[in-house]
């Protein structure tokens, strides 16, 4: 049995440190990344029933997504296609009467987006209703999940979209699974700060004393996805006696059905939605971060917590012991990458240096670089 460790071969560069800050550069990644790709923008439960809608902001646009009368999903530009005000002023919320109306001169469509009304226009002019419909933003659902993606020429949604994600959360059935605790944490650093704070671990024996009891490796400044296994070996990453991401790794909950045995000695699986979040599946719960770009320094992360139908039925249930170390570990994440943000302000800190850990910290950082070279 041997363990070896993922890691990079020379030290290397960061991104330059005008990227967290400069609001030039943050136009950039809105048109090359943040408008270009497909984002997690949260759970359909927002979106359940027929009129339903939520509004998400990502950089300088608002989009309305609502579920149709033909009950899918459908994702809007939130801007009346009369003279551009906006449609809906609330975050979320429900239509009346299964029509969007917009609140300045009452023009009215339908939920999948289709001009109806004009009220109090004369006629004239040749106008035709069918020529002014919302302007789209194409909209996909998987396992509960909502996407979207402002490219006027996306690619349809479809599993593969998702690369290895669906097969990789599979036995957690996530589709099923209610949604118990949502939280929104508004943070004042640039997202990247908050991606790269999750793709390494060297922080967590500083930032995370609980998480690391809880998974040993951390307190080596170690991220799972540094350790490399063989075959043979059939150890859990979590400390003996632990099953879960908790207070003391136990849990007295039902745990997903279906899982393999593998699946419940890793303690922690992880799905990747880059750029716009991830989920990290355990035996009794699942949580998904996902986050919005709102500024050059300002991110928005909304935190939910799922967990099997059965598991409101027990007796042993606890929203707050559920949520105790994930919430923990959230805010300890954002106030790291708080302050990692204001030291990147420095006249003198031109780039930073990555050490051998930090790979999916570089690997990152080539994603980055990839998505905003010029197309050749």
């Amino acid at each position: 049995m041997s363990t070896n460790y993922v890691q990079l071969d020379e030290i290397t560069a960061t991104l330059p440190s005008a990227y967290y800050y400069d609001s030039e550069h943050f136009e950039r990644e809105l048109n090359r990344i943040w408008y270009r790709h497909w984002l997690c923008v949260g759970r359909a439960d927002k979106v359940a029933d027929v009129g339903d809608y939520q509004v998400v902001e990502v950089g300088d646009q608002s989009v309305v997504i609502t579920r149709g009368e033909d009950t899918r999903l459908h994702a809007f530009h939130n801007t009346c296609r009369h003279r551009g005000s906006i449609l809906c002023e609330q975050s979320q919320g429900k239509f009346r009467g299964q029509r969007i109306v917009c609140p300045y001169h009452s023009w009215t469509y339908s939920l999948e987006g289709k001009l109806i009304a004009t009220p109090w226009r004369l006629e004239g002019g040749g106008f035709d209703v069918t020529n002014y419909p919302l302007y789209d933003v194409a909209a996909g659902e998987w396992a509960g999940f909502v996407f979207i993606n402002l490219d006027e020429d996306a690619a349809a949604f479809g599993e593969q979209t998702l690369a290895d994600i669906p097969a990789r959360l599979a036995n957690w059935n996530l589709t099923e699974t209610v949604t118990v605790h949502t939280m929104t944490v508004d943070l004042e650093c640039n997202w990247k700060v908050f991606w790269e704070n999750f793709s390494e671990c060297l922080h967590c024996p500083n930032v995370h004393p609980e998480l690391c009891r809880i998974v040993p490796q951390f307190r080596q400044g170690m991220a799972t996805g540094n350790v490399v296994r063989d075959d043979a070996d059939d150890s859990s990453p979590l400390v003996d006696g632990a099953v879960t991401w908790s207070v003391g790794g136990k849990t007295d909950l039902p745990w997903f059905e279906g899982l393999t045995e593998r699946e419940q000695r890793a303690g922690q699986t992880f799905g990747v939605f880059q750029p716009s979040g991830y989920v990290v599946a355990h035996v009794d719960y699942a949580r998904v971060v996902h986050m919005l770009a709102l500024g050059p320094e300002q991110t928005q992360l909304t935190v939910s917590w799922m967990v099997p139908p059965q598991t409101l039925e027990a007796p042993e249930f606890s929203v707050d012991k559920l949520i105790e170390l994930g919430e923990t570990v959230v805010h300890e994440d954002g106030r790291a990458s708080e302050l990692n943000q204001k030291g990147l302000r420095s006249n003198r800190h031109k780039s930073g240096v990555l050490v051998p850990q930090e790979i999916f910290v570089h690997e990152f950082h080539d994603w980055v670089r990839e998505q905003l070279a010029d197309p050749a």
